[in-house]
């Protein structure tokens, strides 16, 4: 019985000593932490400023940038095709060449025509005859002035005849409207076509239209020379560099978009007529001040940075709300709330106060922290 007490009055002390010794551990752990961060905060007393990089608010190159996706055509297309019904005496190309301006291509049987321009011809040298006979007749008076007109009209017609008879003569031979690449021919030697047959397509290739569209919210951001930069699925890791040549000025009531068209040198020839293509427009581009992303601190609906102040007795900081716009390339646009020149916390501001003194510190930290507003670490020197 004696035992069996002296155990049950034994566990309570045996607690309370469990429990004042885990007191004095819980009051030596806040003991060591107090002054960590009295120190990490830069407060009086403490071990010294908070070590922070910053970097000069500056300018730099801003664009918004707006994607898109389109289709390329070629600068001018046409359907080859001739006036005149006839069998084919000649072809001058092979599929796929590349041809100038007025180069003959196909060519008509010529024999009748020929004919017919040989007797036009020689009419009109023979009114142009008369009327070289009768016109120092009529000056002298042996010839009335009704014979030297009718000479005249005579001669008159002979020539509009002439020049009928080789029109017709020039329609039975095809020639290159421009400068391009021929597609497949459809027609052979000794094949007879008809007007509106298509003998071959020809593509001004030279340089490429980008047709796509925009949002009408952008209409205002529009306007011909804007660059754009293209890529296609059908060409991959290359980039494609033209502008904006024209804006489309209906906007569909559907999709509340215009079609903006671009111009895309081709001078290689690799772009071809029907390729999709992404497109990336840079509109409104600008320059701007800005900061790293990492510099900006969200607090509610506002954004803020730490800036640096420069004093005779030491560099502190002080918290500015700022006005942002686009972000590009882990930088970010200041719209208002900054000068050119002021310094800006982008590592170690997760542990500054409102006028806490810092160390501010030359070069870049070799494990950057993204101090508040998330996004990409800007890759910059910091001052």
């Amino acid at each position: 019985m004696t035992s069996l007490l002296a155990h049950r009055y034994a566990r309570p002390a045996a607690y309370a000593g469990a429990g004042v010794l885990v007191l004095a551990l819980l009051i030596l752990a806040l003991a060591s932490i107090l002054p960590q961060r009295s120190v990490a905060q830069g407060r009086p007393g403490g071990g010294g400023p908070a070590p922070v990089f910053a970097e000069a608010v500056g300018m730099h190159s801003f664009a918004n940038r707006v994607e898109a996706i389109g289709t390329l055509e070629p600068n001018e297309r046409a359907d080859l095709t001739l006036s005149a019904s006839d069998r084919v005496t000649a072809v001058y190309f092979e599929d796929g060449e590349r041809v100038k301006a007025g180069k003959t291509l196909v060519s008509l049987a010529q024999r009748e025509q020929g004919a017919l321009v040989e007797a036009a011809d020689a009419r009109f040298a023979q009114a142009q005859q008369e009327l070289d006979r009768l016109e120092p007749l009529a000056a002298q008076g042996a010839v009335s002035k009704a014979e030297l007109d009718v000479a005249r009209r005579n001669a008159s017609a002979a020539a509009a005849e002439l020049r009928a008879v080789q029109s017709r003569q020039r329609d039975r031979v095809l020639v290159a409207p421009f400068d391009g690449v021929l597609g497949f021919r459809q027609v052979s030697v000794g094949s007879f076509v008809r007007p509106g047959d298509v003998v071959a397509t020809i593509v001004d290739d030279s340089v490429m239209r980008l047709d796509f569209a925009v949002p009408s919210t952008f209409l205002t951001s529009l306007k011909p020379g804007l660059e754009i930069e293209a890529r296609s699925g059908d060409l991959p890791g290359r980039t494609f560099k033209g502008s904006v040549s024209s804006i489309n000025n209906l906007i569909d009531p559907v999709t509340r978009s215009v079609r903006v068209r671009a111009i895309i040198p081709n001078a290689d020839g690799v772009l071809k007529a029907g390729m999709f293509a992404s497109v990336t427009l840079l509109a409104q581009p600008r320059e701007a001040l800005s900061v790293p992303e990492v510099a900006l601190q969200p607090l509610g609906p506002d954004t803020f940075v730490w800036v640096v102040n420069d004093r005779a007795s030491g560099a502190t900081v002080t918290r500015v709300k700022v006005e942002v716009g686009v972000r590009q390339q882990g930088r970010v646009e200041i719209l208002a709330g900054l000068t050119a020149g002021q310094k800006v916390v982008t590592e170690g501001a997760l542990r500054l106060r409102e006028g806490a003194a810092i160390n501010l510190r030359e070069g870049a930290s070799l494990s950057p922290t993204v101090s508040g507003g998330g996004g990409t670490p800007a890759s910059a020197t910091r001052n």
